[in-house]
């Protein structure tokens, strides 16, 4: 199974290229942080990204989504991988020892770094404004890139283009 990566910062439209890969029949694995997000949110956390073990659950849906990939799926698209958690935790932390750990043991065939649209809109689950946005997507491509990997990189651009660029890479 080929296994895919879509990241970048926040607001980039990646959940958005996901459902249209998703629309088109491809197997997809939607963003673990925004729904623990969501899940926290809706039990009255405001803010859970403050809370003590945010990241551990992200790491742990993700894996578990991960993991719950039919064996029979020619290729799967991720939203984020493991080593997105890094860029969100300091380091030299217990958490980012254990995202690192779990991120080394977990390979993808390729990672496309979605860049970022115009303008990012806040909202409760994505608190991060453009500066930050951009912060972010550079950390994360050199997280990446320290993992070994050479990132290709998606142009903004109509959600189709972005699509048929994804799609066009990985039959090269």
């Amino acid at each position: 199974m080929k296994r895919y990566i879509l990241t970048g910062g926040p607001g980039a439209g990646k959940s958005s290229i996901i459902l249209a890969l998703e629309k088109q029949g491809e197997y997809t694995i939607r963003e673990a942080a925004e729904d623990c997000i969501k899940l926290k949110q809706a039990q009255g956390i405001k803010e859970p990204w403050t809370e003590p073990g945010f990241q551990e659950s992200i790491l742990e849906l993700q894996q578990q989504r991960e993991a719950r990939v039919p064996k029979e799926a020619a290729r799967v698209f991720i939203d984020r991988g493991l080593l997105d958690g890094l860029a969100y935790t300091k380091p030299r932390t217990e958490t980012y020892k254990k995202i690192a750990e779990a991120a080394a043991k977990t390979k993808y065939d390729l990672v496309f770094i979605i860049e970022p649209l115009e303008t990012v809109e806040k909202t409760a689950v994505r608190r991060e404004d453009m500066k930050e946005a951009l912060e972010i997507r550079k950390k994360l491509e050199e997280t990446y890139r320290q993992a070994g990997y050479e990132p290709i990189l998606i142009k903004a651009g109509p959600l189709e283009q972005r699509v048929k660029k994804i799609l066009a890479h990985i039959k090269e």
